[in-house]
């Protein structure tokens, strides 16, 4: 008990601390993904997704339990140059693993990143992009588009003991974000996407079109924290396998370090699908600007 005591007055005062030194100009709190910024400012962002499952939606959206576990880690690395007022340029890596397990294994399994019959890690895509503001007077809106290439051959194991682990595809993302403030302390912020995947030659996936959309409402708990409730859905168009699924979650940003680092945490759980497996996500990560 002493102890859960000492850890809470020590957060207590982390955070006090940190309100007390944060510059308003430097929040990274204001900085939400339909912000741009500024130029030459410089930010560097790595986000790690752990997608797990244990269950499969099938074509009539009826959910039923799968024999194995099958866990699906991705760390993306994004770096995010200000190039003008209405310009962003980005460049990003997809490490990826995945792992086929038994259900009642834990997913955590998927960082021994280990080479085995049953676990595959790769350096999957790396690629650039760009981040526009198409209204200056709305600096709470812009739209995003980047290319992403496969790095690593045979991403799908093709031939292969080992697991599937992506497409062998190129990918075009294009998305849409915007925010507004609703009330005191009080955001909504909206994100929707238009991806499309072009199979390379030896890929035996079709190519996909996929249409994601985010909704988060977003409470400023104080300067250097905001806690969020969210929901997501998204549709999955491929030959003969079209599909959809829809998720509900919530998550949390922390000013970590006043005007320099913050720690960003997110959980969703898949509550409807079709053709789509029916896990949950757990994501984590960092992000660092350089005024």
């Amino acid at each position: 008990m002493k102890k859960l005591l000492l850890l809470l007055f020590f957060f207590i005062a982390i955070n006090c601390y940190t309100q007390a030194q944060v510059d308003s100009a430097r929040n990274l709190l204001n900085y939400t993904p339909a912000v741009l910024l500024k130029p030459q400012q410089f930010s560097y962002r790595f986000w790690n997704l752990l997608y797990t499952q244990k269950a499969i939606y099938a074509n009539d959206g009826t959910k039923f339990p799968s024999r194995d576990r099958i866990t699906f880690f991705t760390s993306q690395h994004q770096f995010t140059y200000g190039l003008s007022q209405t310009l962003n340029i980005e460049a990003e890596m997809w490490l990826k693993s995945t792992r086929v397990d038994l259900p009642e294994n834990s997913p955590l399994q998927v960082y021994r990143f280990t080479g085995t019959d049953s676990a595959r890690r790769e350096l999957a895509y790396a690629g650039a992009g760009f981040r526009w503001r198409p209204n200056q007077k709305n600096p709470r809106l812009s739209l995003g588009t980047k290319f992403l290439l496969p790095v690593t051959q045979n991403l799908e194991s093709r031939g292969m003991v080992q697991p599937f682990l992506a497409e062998d595809h190129f990918w075009w993302m294009n998305t849409l974000f915007y925010d507004t403030q609703i009330a005191d302390n009080l955001y909504t912020f909206f994100q929707a996407g238009a991806w499309v995947s072009i199979p390379k030659s030896s890929s035996e996936q079709a190519s996909l079109i996929r249409f994601p959309f985010r909704g988060l409402l977003s409470y400023f708990a104080s300067r250097v924290l905001s806690v969020n409730i969210q929901a997501g859905f998204a549709l999955n168009n491929q030959s003969q396998m079209n599909g959809y699924w829809g998720d509900l979650g919530l998550g949390f940003r922390w000013q970590i370090a006043p005007g320099v680092l913050e720690l960003q945490g997110e959980y969703q759980k898949y509550v409807i699908g079709k053709n789509q497996g029916a896990g949950e996500t757990f994501n984590f990560g960092l992000r660092w600007i350089r005024f």
